[in-house]
């Protein structure tokens, strides 16, 4: 069996750093030409960086089932479409490319893990992503020390310092989608701050993830969090992990700890406290009210053109709610096919993740790759909440990690049934 400690090798020092590419490539290095077309250009680099390191390692492609999960709203697109055929325009080309893409980075991602990882050195994927996770942490502390400086501008469009005080977006430009790119790696090290042998560095990781949430003042980030570690809960019963209360009082402890941290040296949560303030004298800050009437209008434009999507969709109209904005651009079928393609990939998750926790019970999984699939499983249902008030798993940078995560998951799916089949083999 292979040891842990043994080095990467070429092939595996490529295929990780696609991971490097996709969550630090400097998007806006051209800071005169327009924010959507840098996000569109990052696509296409990415998508030629990964059939780039195919090449280099001689990778052969391989097509996960749950790849093909991409297809649902690319056959609402499609249904919905003709009945807007007056209207055609480049734009009804565009969003058709979108879930190709990602179809195909699921695609590659999976071919690269399967080729170059095995079961004794999962670790390795493990490592790849804890130096992403400190990375991203000092991308948002040098954020918030240096603001919006030139360098940093070309991680994120988006500005730290405005008004209401700083909001550092690290490299997904939204504070709620680095939010949710965090929730992964906060499963990561809960796993391994109960049961792992790193419980120093854990707790650690643990703390500067939700200082960099707490930080965010995003309150769709604080909201999910919580809903998240609640839900976390109910993982560990399903999975007989008997961490439930534990995780409780863990995350009541720290949410003390930072409330106090933060009203000590007077850090500035402006944003938060306008929104409390507004609400207190029952009004809505200009975030929360943009997204009633989003909604409202994607209620009524989604119902009022079912079986077609509204024709306001071509005017640039934005709902930032996937949910909604799948009903508002493809009439009811969006909905279902985007709602159903977030299910399959919670569920499908789920059974990986405790048909991995089974494997690891019985000594024929790793520790790594048991908290991989717990990480891969809370990052699925964080999108679940994180897409009432964003795009986590299409749209620009996040939709890409989504990708990788779903290809993970299959490649985990996929070493959990080569150890059954080999266990089985054994006992015949």
């Amino acid at each position: 069996m292979q040891k842990n400690n043994v080095p990467l090798n070429t092939a595996q020092w490529l295929v990780l750093s696609t991971l490097f590419v996709l969550c630090y490539w400097p998007t806006y290095f051209i800071p005169t030409i327009d924010a959507a077309v840098m996000q569109k250009s990052y696509f296409v680099v990415m998508l030629a960086y990964l059939a780039l390191i195919i090449f280099a390692t001689r990778t052969k492609v391989s097509i996960p089932n749950v790849a093909y999960v991409y297809w649902l709203p690319l056959f609402a697109m499609l249904i919905s479409f003709p009945f807007a055929i007056k209207n055609f325009s480049t734009f009804h080309f565009s969003v058709l490319i979108k879930p190709i893409l990602l179809f195909s980075y699921v695609i590659f991602f999976y071919s690269l893990l399967v080729e170059n990882f095995k079961l004794t050195n999962s670790i390795k994927i493990k490592k790849a992503l804890t130096a992403i996770f400190i990375v991203q942490l000092i991308v948002i502390l040098l954020q918030i020390i240096f603001g919006d400086i030139a360098p940093l501008k070309m991680l994120s469009f988006k500005d730290v310092y405005s008004g209401f005080g700083f909001r550092a977006p690290g490299t997904f430009d939204w504070v709620y989608i680095t939010c949710y790119f965090l929730s992964f790696f906060l499963a990561v090290y809960i796993i391994e701050f109960f049961f792992g042998s790193n419980k120093k560095s854990a707790a650690l990781f643990i703390i500067l993830a939700f200082l960099a949430i707490f930080l965010s003042q995003s309150k769709t980030g604080y909201l999910a969090t919580v809903i998240t570690a609640l839900y976390f809960t109910f993982l560990s019963i399903i999975l007989r992990l008997g961490i439930a209360k534990k995780i409780m009082l863990s995350m009541v402890t720290l949410l003390t700890l930072f409330i106090l941290l933060i009203a000590y040296f007077g850090v500035n949560l402006d944003y938060i406290t306008r929104f409390i303030d507004l609400l207190q004298q029952g009004h809505l800050d200009g975030s929360t009210s943009t997204r009633k009437n989003q909604t409202i209008l994607a209620l009524t434009e989604g119902f009022t053109y079912w079986y077609s999507g509204s024709p306001l969709a071509l005017k640039g109209v934005i709902i930032e709610n996937s949910y909604l904005d799948y009903l508002f651009r493809y009439g009811l079928l969006g909905l279902i096919a985007f709602t159903s393609m977030l299910f399959i990939f919670y569920y499908y998750s789920l059974m990986v993740c405790i048909k991995c926790k089974k494997l690891y019970d019985r000594k024929l999984a790793s520790f790594e790759l048991f908290q991989l699939s717990v990480a891969c499983h809370i990052s699925f249902f964080s999108a679940t909440l994180y897409s009432f008030t964003g795009t986590p798993v299409d749209a620009y940078r996040s939709a890409l990690w989504s990708s990788f995560v779903i290809a993970l998951v299959a490649f985990i799916n996929r070493l959990n049934k080569k150890t059954l089949q080999n266990t089985s083999i054994v006992k015949r």
